[in-house]
């Protein structure tokens, strides 16, 4: 365990600072004021040549601590919930204070602090102004939530911290104690829930000023108590600390204070950087992925469309494994043959273009390189389109003859053969 340093914030502006440093060791140093906590020896600090690390430790009667039930899982979800759920416990403007979260627990529930954001700035200030740089804030009641028992108590001379099982915890003069303790069990009577009460109280050695028969007599008029009782050796700021050490606290440097939490490790600030870079890296890879799948298969559909146009023209070869050059090599060694295929499918191109009123769309084409003819399927918007067509190629000295014309719906679809001129 490394070396820790306390501070303990004062609740009032006329109270001291208190500090309790816990050394890897095993010993503890305890003391007041700022200025003695800064220079508090630690061996930690001394081998490594850096500042010590400190936690602030924030007054639990200065904040309230409690935990709440969100349905939602998303963080994001959770902290737009959870100002709502809180909002019915306090006397201010929950938009006006700072809300620190922590992580959900097995029941469901997630641990929330609420704090002034300008006392905790003022707390901050004062420990940078003592030359102590401070990588978490806690409250001071937090290792003394969610034990085993319903209630472990702490108490010393002045105060007593009361921290329960469900999360709730709070700082209360001591003479006080037993009316909080009263109202908690009637609360918990009024639920009809019926198990003895188990409290968890410790005291500073040799204290006899709180008659524990007397508050178990007092309790038990409302609801069974058991009260296990527990001695502690020191000062109560050093069981606080102690405790803060063992358990996974909520951190209230959150949000417009987390700067502060992370200075002792500059390269945090970069983490997000380094996510988001990692992340457009990994989604330009996923996009080149899927760009190369979808022009792999964008060039195996045009390769399958021009095996079909090539069968089209030539239906006498089944076996096409290069379409584009299978037709290069026909219309370059074809001789003749070619040349009557381009010679025709160029006339009868630019006649079907030439026709603006009543135009005619291609369906399909093949050529016979034998009989040297054209064969055109073709949709027109009446059967006079066709007869143009046939009238404009055999003006032109390309034979036409119409195999077919079916009517279909709002278009007739004709099948006619072009021969070269002369044929």
């Amino acid at each position: 365990m490394n070396d820790r340093l306390y501070l303990f914030a004062p609740a009032s502006d006329d109270a001291d600072w208190a500090f309790c440093l816990l050394q890897a060791d095993g010993e503890s140093l305890e003391g007041r004021g700022l200025e003695t906590a800064a220079a508090a020896p630690s061996t930690e600090g001394e081998q490594s040549g850096e500042a010590l690390q400190a936690i602030l430790v924030v007054p639990a009667e200065c904040l309230l601590r409690t935990a709440v039930t969100v349905p939602a899982r998303g963080r994001r979800q959770i902290e737009m919930a959870v100002p709502y759920l809180v909002e019915e416990h306090l006397a201010e403007d929950v938009e006006r204070l700072h809300l620190a979260l922590g992580t959900r627990r097995e029941d469901g529930r997630v641990p929330v602090a609420v704090v002034d954001p300008e006392r905790l700035q003022v707390w901050l200030d004062a420990v940078k102004a003592a030359g102590v740089e401070v990588s978490a804030a806690h409250c001071a009641i937090e290792g003394w939530l969610g034990g085993p028992a319903d209630l472990r108590i702490l108490v010393d001379v002045d105060t007593a911290w009361v921290g329960c099982r469900t999360g709730d915890g709070v700082a209360v003069d001591r003479s006080l104690l037993l009316h909080v303790l009263s109202q908690w069990v009637g609360r918990q009577e009024a639920k009809g829930e019926t198990d003895p009460v188990s409290l968890d109280l410790w005291m500073p050695e040799g204290d006899s000023a709180l008659d524990l028969a007397q508050l178990e007599s007092a309790l038990a008029q409302i609801r069974p108590v058991t009260i296990e009782r527990g001695a502690y050796p020191g000062s109560s700021r050093k069981q606080l600390a102690l405790a803060l050490q063992s358990r996974s606290a909520v951190d209230l440097l959150q949000g417009r204070f987390a700067v502060a939490g992370t200075a002792a490790h500059p390269w945090y600030r970069w983490r997000l950087v380094a996510g988001l870079t990692a992340g457009l890296l990994l989604l330009q890879m996923g996009l080149d992925v899927a760009r190369t799948s979808w022009l792999e298969q964008r060039a195996m559909t045009l390769r399958q469309e021009s095996v079909a146009l090539f069968q089209e023209i030539y239906p006498e070869r089944t076996r096409v494994p290069d379409p584009r050059r299978e037709l290069e090599a026909l219309l370059e060694g074809g001789g003749t043959a070619g040349a009557a295929f381009l010679d025709l499918l160029g006339a009868s191109a630019t006649r079907i273009s030439a026709l603006e009123d009543g135009p005619l769309q291609l369906r399909s084409l093949t050529f016979n390189a034998q009989r040297g003819d054209l064969a055109l399927d073709l949709n027109a918007s009446g059967i006079s389109s066709v007869d143009r067509f046939k009238d404009g190629m055999e003006a032109q000295g390309y034979p036409v003859v119409i195999d077919s014309a079916v009517q279909e719906a709002q278009t007739v679809r004709a099948r006619l053969r072009v021969r070269a001129g002369g044929a």
